[in-house]
Formats: structure tokens, sequence, C-alpha cells
């Protein structure tokens, strides 16, 4: 009897010391390192936190001093797109002049070519082709806004008081510099007309070609028109840094 149960101890304590070095081989083998590749929580994460491209540059460096960002209604105007075909994105913005709060102050346009390390670099700064706060009649403010349309920037403005006035002007990057390439301004009596159905002239200054609405009779009772079509010729485009806002079409049409 005490054979077998020595017989028995020795075998259960054999097999205890063979299922331990096992376990001390399972162990070893699992990698002691991380993978690199982050897990799927961790992409997440990294694309939640990543700036807007407005957010990531500094605009500041595109502000000369003494003047700041144009902001109204709690929103800067400023607009983003590729302006000069490289894929990257650009700035346009109005910017104001620091200066008494008792008289309107001085604007300009800023553009900023983006580069591929999340910076700025300032084109131009077009310190005439913005109307002041003061400039736009009884309507008010003149500016109606800017945006980029197909590599282009469009500054529009609309004031006056019965009679109403417009004007939206087209500038592109070429030739290493900035050019009004397209213009269209407009008015009408506000009593018995509207924007779309008073005079208007839309120039392509690229071709020469030109489309006028004429209104036939303004004191009429209906308001009739006709539509004129040509072509001027081409003539030497207008560069952004000389145009004036403030100036008439022959700035560009002589």
């Amino acid at each position: 009897m005490q054979l077998k149960f020595l017989s028995y101890f020795i075998v259960v304590t054999f097999m205890i010391g063979l299922s331990a070095c096992q376990t001390d081989e399972l162990t070893t083998s699992v990698p002691s390192t991380v993978p690199e590749e982050p897990t799927a929580s961790i992409r997440v994460n990294k694309e939640e936190v990543a700036p807007k491209v407005s957010e990531a540059r500094n605009l500041a460096a595109l502000i000369p001093e003494g003047w700041q960002q144009l902001v109204r209604q709690s929103r800067p105007e400023m607009v983003e797109g590729d302006l000069n075909k490289d894929g990257i994105q650009d700035v346009a913005m109005v910017i104001e002049q620091l200066s008494n709060k008792d008289q309107a102050p001085k604007r300009a346009l800023v553009i900023g070519f983006g580069n591929s390390d999340n910076t700025y670099t300032r084109s131009i700064i077009a310190d005439k082709a913005i109307l002041k706060a003061d400039e736009g009649g009884i309507w008010g403010d003149p500016l109606a806004g800017i945006n980029i349309d197909r590599g282009t920037v469009v500054i529009s403005f609309y004031g006056g008081s019965n009679d109403r006035w417009y004007g939206k002007y087209r500038f592109r990057f070429q030739d290493e510099d900035w050019y009004l390439i397209g213009a269209t301004v407009g008015s009408y009596f506000s009593g018995t007309m509207t924007e779309t159905t008073g005079d208007e002239e839309d120039y392509n200054l690229l071709t020469g070609d030109y489309v006028k609405r004429i209104v036939d009779d303004p004191k009429a009772e209906k308001i009739t028109s006709h539509t004129i079509t040509g072509n001027m010729g081409k003539k030497k485009l207008l560069k952004l840094s000389d145009f004036v806002a403030t100036g008439s079409t022959d700035q560009f049409l002589k």
C-alpha cells in the first residue's frame, strides 16, 4: 500500500513540473514589443485633432503693422481656394487700417499663397481695391463680399439709395501678377426696377467681348430693355495694384 502511494506521489510531482516548464515556454514566446502600427482608435484620435487649414497657418504674418483683419457680423472677411494652380489652399482677405473710430478706416485686399510647410507667402496688398464702409451712400457698407470662383478672386460692391448701383470685379493671377479679367457694373431705380431689369454692362477683358442691357424708358410704367453685344478689341489688362474701387470703368476700358 505504501509503495503504491509513493508511486502515485512521484507521478503527480512529475506532471506538475512538466506543466510549469510548458508555462514558462509559452510566456517567453510572447513578443515583448508593441507593434508600431497604431490601433484604429489612435488613428481616429489623431484625425480629430488635426487643425483646419485656416487655423494651422499664421494669417497674422500677412497683415502689415497698423492694420487688422476686417470682421463683420462676427465673421472675418476671408475666403480660401487654390489661386495659383499648385494644389495648395491660398487665401484672400480684407483688412482695415487702425484709425480713429469716428472715421471709416481705409481698407485693402490681401492675397496670400499657401506653402507646402503650412505657411503663407504674401502675394499682394491692393490698398485701393476695397471701398470703405462710408462709401456706399444711404445703403451703408458697400462691400457685398469677396469670393473665389474658378481660381479667381471676385470683389463685389453694392450701394446707393433709391438709385442703386453695383459692381463685380474678377481678378486672376497670371504672368506672375494679378490682373482684372472681367467686370460687371449696373444701376437701377429701386422704385420700379431690380438688379435683373436695370441697366447693366458686362465685360470679358480677356477677349474684349461685352454684353449691355439698356432700359428703354426708365419712367415707363412697365420697364422694358434691349440687349446689345459686341467686341471692343483686346486692351491692356489693368493690374490689381492699379485698380481703384472708387474709379470709373474708364480705368480698364480705355
